[in-house]
């Protein structure tokens, strides 16, 4: 019998489920490739923010010569990480659910419930994906006021991020219909890998 002492960690933690590989990224090197650039661009585009906004208080500040792109640039990274991680949490199956109805649901009805749950997003991020497209090919004579950028840059993170949903979606109902005991419940796949502590 081992004791634990509280707020010690265990020797060998698990992985944590966000970046435990599922069935689809176990199956194909393409999408496990595709999930790990989207955690990467994530990665890059939040430094990025910091980076700017960083940039922005030490010239605006320090040097009392506040550069005007700074906010802007820092904006339109944000946006586009807003989407590129909707994509990548979408993948995880980790955005937030409301499953009090689900949980009481059997089995059978829960699994019905979560098809047509899923199907839902996938036809409005696709029907998204698609209006976005229109939208920032139609702007793209509007340019930002302090960068010079097109707004059809910044218009394109909706465009983006609604398409890797879409996809991920369309692959978790994939899974959903033909293995749904792949697929952890909201708590459990939180919570797995997660060390406990002792009172």
């Amino acid at each position: 019998m081992s004791t634990q002492v509280h707020g010690e960690v265990p020797e060998e933690a698990p992985e944590e489920v966000p970046e435990a590989p599922d069935l689809l990224e176990r199956r194909s090197r393409g999408y496990r490739l595709l999930v790990d650039v989207e955690r990467v661009v994530c990665c890059l585009l939040l430094t990025g923010v910091l980076v700017a906004v960083l940039l922005q208080v030490l010239t605006r500040y320090v040097f009392d010569n506040p550069l005007s792109w700074t906010e802007e640039i820092a904006r339109f990274l944000l946006v586009w990480l807003t989407f590129v991680a909707a994509g990548y949490v979408m993948s995880r199956r980790l955005h937030i659910v409301v499953d009090l109805l689900v949980d009481r649901l059997g089995s059978r009805a829960s699994r019905l419930v979560d098809v047509f749950a899923g199907i839902v997003v996938l036809v409005a991020s696709a029907t998204l994906s698609v209006a976005g497209a229109v939208f920032a090919a139609g702007s793209s004579s509007l340019l930002a006021p302090a960068t010079g950028l097109p707004l059809t840059v910044v218009y394109a993170a909706a465009v983006a991020g609604f398409a890797l949903v879409a996809l991920h979606g369309a692959l978790n109902l994939y899974v959903a219909l033909r293995h749904p005991d792949e697929i952890p419940g909201a708590v459990e796949a939180l919570t797995a890998g997660a060390p406990r502590s002792i009172p």
